[in-house]
């Protein structure tokens, strides 16, 4: 029995290939090969194959690169500021005579109104300095009363606040003088705010190891200083 299923299964594999698409018209071959095909098919048909594994999606180690946010306008560039840069050839003859005429520009011109000439330049001029050295005073005794500022740095600092505020008071006395129409005495006290306003660095110059919180401020008074000081050489009083 066995035997004959052996032999049944040989000679349906080697006549299968030639059968697959044919059609039986004989009922009796049909019948007879049935049980042995469908004993054959069970046999070789296979499993279906797993899907295949997606694999996941790489990334980068690096992070994206993020576009730097553009900075603020500063104050030589603001929209609102150009017009007046720019059309306004009065100030910019005024400011020429400066050594910083482009940051004379900036400083004078959003607050400007009227009649524009050295007197009125170099009263707004004064003024902007002034509250620049209230700012720095502001700034340095902030650093003064942080805890984790060392003695050694809160020496100079005050040493600043000290030329700060002197600043301040003579720049007053400049303002009455130009009332007065008394150049000497302003050319004097424009000089000594000059002075103030390097006073502070060259405190922290004293002392090589240490960095001076203020550089930037410094800077910056000293050029509002100088700008005042050029213009009030330029006046031509009767």
């Amino acid at each position: 029995m066995e035997l004959n299923k052996f032999i049944l299964l040989l000679i349906s594999s080697s006549i299968l290939p030639f059968l697959a698409g044919a059609t039986f018209e004989a009922p009796g071959i049909a019948d007879a090969l049935g049980p042995a095909m469908s004993s054959l098919s069970a046999a070789t048909t296979r499993s279906p194959l797993p899907p295949p594994v997606v694999s996941p999606t790489m990334r980068s180690p690096f992070p994206s690169p993020v576009s730097s946010p553009s900075p603020p306008d500063s104050p030589a560039h603001s929209s609102s500021t150009l017009p007046l840069l720019s059309n306004n050839a009065a100030l910019t003859k005024i400011c020429d005579v400066t050594r910083y005429p482009a940051e004379c520009l900036a400083t004078i011109a959003p607050f400007l109104t009227g009649e524009t000439n050295p007197i009125s330049v170099l009263k707004i001029g004064i003024h902007a300095l002034q509250k620049s050295f209230e700012e720095a005073t502001a700034v340095a005794t902030k650093v003064i009363n942080d805890l984790s500022t060392t003695a050694a740095v809160k020496a100079p600092l005050d040493t600043c606040v000290e030329s700060f505020d002197s600043g301040i008071a003579v720049l007053n006395d400049a303002l009455t003088a130009i009332s007065a129409h008394d150049i000497g005495r302003l050319s004097t006290k424009l000089s000594a705010a000059l002075t103030y306003s390097d006073t502070c660095e060259e405190a922290f110059a004293e002392q090589p190891d240490l960095e001076s919180p203020l550089k930037e401020t410094a800077q910056h008074l000293d050029k509002l200083a100088s700008i005042n000081l050029a213009i009030s050489a330029s006046l031509q009083w009767s």
